[in-house]
């Protein structure tokens, strides 16, 4: 194939790819606002607030509830099946993220938020894209970069169980990683890869003691 005809071909389906890209949302899902939340130095595309009375010290145990489905204004429409994988997929990777640093305990257990010292974690997806291999695999194929990565993006809010105060929120996106060629191929792997970073950047973020 020659140059002219890998260029057409690259920005033929360039078109077909538009609107791809996620980004951080405000649905208006954190009920403790978004006036708070900034880029840090380490996540400058990221939205976090941290509340200043927050001590990880004082918390050893964390609710879950049922992940939200949150679209925000424009983000593409799901059918059932879909939301409801995606979701299940979300809460997992919170699940499990947390479960590194906090025992995950069901709500309204017995070593449920009455014992005090129990985190209540809200988490929605807002945002989600597709990853179209008819539209990477061409592109790949020519040495071009895939443009339809697909991703996802979210907004999680951490509260005290017992009080509700905040201690932590966030807003956060991923479009896919070069190195995860599968993620291209894959209708929302990619869009599971942002919900495993998401988890990831929270449990960070809780256990991160600041002066």
């Amino acid at each position: 194939m020659n140059s002219t005809l890998r260029h057409l071909l690259a920005l033929s389906l360039l078109a077909l790819a538009s609107c791809a890209g996620q980004e951080t949302t405000r649905t208006g899902f954190l009920s403790s606002g978004y006036d708070k939340l900034q880029p840090t130095k380490e996540h400058p595309e990221d939205l976090i607030y941290v509340n200043p009375t927050y001590v990880p010290a004082n918390y050893t145990k964390v609710v879950i509830d049922p992940v939200a489905w949150r679209p925000a204004e424009g983000a593409p429409q799901r059918d059932a099946r879909v939301v409801n994988e995606l979701k299940d997929d979300f809460a997992k990777s919170l699940s499990q993220a947390l479960a590194k640093k906090l025992a995950v305990v069901p709500a309204g257990s017995a070593d449920g938020p009455a014992d005090g010292g129990v985190l209540r974690v809200r988490g929605a997806i807002t945002s989600t894209r597709r990853a179209n291999w008819y539209v990477n695999a061409p592109l790949m194929l020519v040495g071009a970069p895939p443009v339809n990565a697909g991703g996802a993006s979210v907004e999680i809010e951490v509260l005290d169980a017992g009080s509700g105060q905040p201690m932590v929120a966030l807003a956060t996106f991923n479009n896919g990683m070069p190195w995860n060629v599968l993620g291209y191929y894959q209708k929302f792997g990619h869009a599971r890869r942002a919900f495993d970073l998401a988890s990831e950047l929270l449990v960070e973020q809780l256990a991160r003691q600041r002066n």
